[in-house]
């Protein structure tokens, strides 16, 4: 029952703003009757939005009070109040802006005491080819689009798609792996962080690995996060450990973790010593 009333409040919003729509298009009532049905949504409206804040708030605070890290608690905070496919957009386009807003004030996204395993380096520099490409695109779009409501679109679809990169390159470099507490948290800028407990890790090494079509992808016990298509580190663990690759999904038993990391003999050096002593 608690589980079917959390559902019909994250779908409450989206189905009063929906009721609006349909009472304004279809005429069923006399303008009186809508207005005053209208001013009734509005106020069951203006409640369900405050509640959902509140209930936002409180989950954004539960998860941070656990550890979790500011992108973490965002996810969590809006699953609590939306639709999980909405959530799970809303979130992506939020870690963007977040991502962004970090980068431009110089401040990484790890824990306090985690030493920080950067990556992303193989394919930034294609996201910034394509950020250089963008002024190339909209003098295109200038001369060879000749209807101005299409050259409006493409120009707002190409001012966000790069706002897009830009904030894949931030969340790249605001997100690196992080070492530290007994655990390895691995990521995939603000789409997907992954943890790992420190004592269960038997070995690590150098080895790569290619031919990934996935960014988190899980195959015969092995968990892959590439970058681009291969990984360059290899970690094994002491006994099966269950990993959900994605949110909401079932969780799989994992043997062996492969990711990309910049400095490969800089990031086993700085893993190995982190077990040392854990």
């Amino acid at each position: 029952m608690r589980g079917f009333l959390t559902a019909a409040a994250r779908w409450a919003a989206p189905t009063v703003v929906l009721a609006q729509v349909c009472l304004v298009w279809t005429g069923v009532f006399s303008l009186g009757e809508a207005v005053a049905v209208g001013l009734l949504l509005e106020l069951l409206l203006a409640g369900i939005v405050i509640t959902e804040i509140a209930l936002a708030r409180r989950a954004f605070t539960a998860s941070r009070s656990r550890g979790a890290d500011g992108q973490e608690a965002l996810n969590h905070a809006l699953a609590a109040v939306l639709p999980a496919p909405v959530a799970k957009a809303m979130g992506m386009e939020f870690g963007l802006l977040r991502a962004l807003w970090r980068w431009a004030r110089r401040r990484t996204d790890a824990p306090d005491g985690h030493e920080a395993l950067p990556y992303g380096s193989a394919i930034k520099p294609i996201m910034w080819v394509m950020v250089a490409l963008v002024p190339l695109e909209v003098l295109a779009v200038e001369f060879l689009v000749p209807w101005p409501v299409a050259r409006i679109v493409l120009l707002v679809l190409s001012g966000y798609g790069t706002v897009w990169v830009l904030g894949f390159i931030a969340a790249l470099s605001i997100r690196p792996h992080t070492v530290g507490d007994g655990k390895m948290v691995l990521r995939f800028a603000h789409f997907t962080q992954i943890t790992i407990p420190l004592d269960l890790v038997a070995s690590v090494r150098e080895a790569r690995h290619g031919g990934y079509r996935r960014a988190v992808q899980i195959d015969d016990g092995v968990l892959a996060m590439p970058i681009g298509d291969s990984t360059t580190l290899s970690v094994t663990l002491r006994e099966p450990y269950p990993v959900a690759p994605k949110p909401g999904r079932p969780a799989q038993e994992v043997r062996e973790v492969r990711f990309a990391a910049d400095g490969t003999r800089d990031a086993v050096r700085v893993l190995t010593a982190h077990i040392a002593t854990d």
